[in-house]
């Protein structure tokens, strides 16, 4: 059975067998259980450019989609909390030991609501990893809160700047060396 299916069991299960308030009391504990069971393993994609367009996304659920040779592009589908932050530095970790001739990583915080500190030194130490086998980190599409909060942990004095005006199209454009990214372009 499906996680949700078996939460709508729950209250039924618990009105059934020990009343009305204590069923309920059960369904929301079963409830914030799953949500944070969710949460601690949150989908990392590996993005890929969409044929013909200076657009990226998930390499695994669009087989069309076109790898960029030497890079791994991913991005997180949920704020990168102290609780998950494990998950996604092991997912990030293998998929880096998969790729031969990698060459830069770049982590695409735009579904990225909150970064707390464990999430903030999680892509510090990515860059250190990274760093060590000379591979470029870069961070892009941050949000307002979540570049505040990576400028305070550092990350922007390693990384560069953490800005609204860089892309993923910008930094896979500046790579390939494909002319003028669209920040050189709006700033000439």
């Amino acid at each position: 059975l499906q996680p949700l299916t078996l939460l709508t069991f729950f209250p039924l299960v618990g009105v059934l067998v020990m009343g009305v308030l204590d069923g309920v009391l059960i369904a929301v504990l079963a409830s914030v259980v799953m949500l944070l069971a969710r949460s601690s393993r949150p989908y990392v994609a590996f993005l890929g450019r969409i044929p013909g367009t200076n657009r990226f996304s998930d390499l695994a659920r669009h087989s069309g989609n076109q790898p960029i040779p030497g890079t791994i592009v991913f991005r997180v589908q949920a704020a990168l909390l102290y609780f998950n932050v494990d998950h996604v530095l092991d997912v990030v970790r293998q998929r880096a030991r998969q790729q031969t001739g990698l060459r830069r990583v770049v982590c695409d915080l735009s579904n990225v609501p909150h970064v707390d500190i464990a999430g903030a030194r999680m892509l510090r130490r990515l860059h250190d990893e990274f760093a060590a086998t000379k591979v470029d980190f870069k961070v892009v599409e941050a949000h307002g809160p979540v570049r505040e909060m990576l400028r305070a942990e550092g990350l922007e004095t390693l990384l560069g700047p953490i800005t609204r005006h860089t892309g993923l199209a910008d930094v896979i454009a500046e790579q390939e060396g494909s002319g003028l990214s669209n920040l050189e372009r709006r700033l000439n």
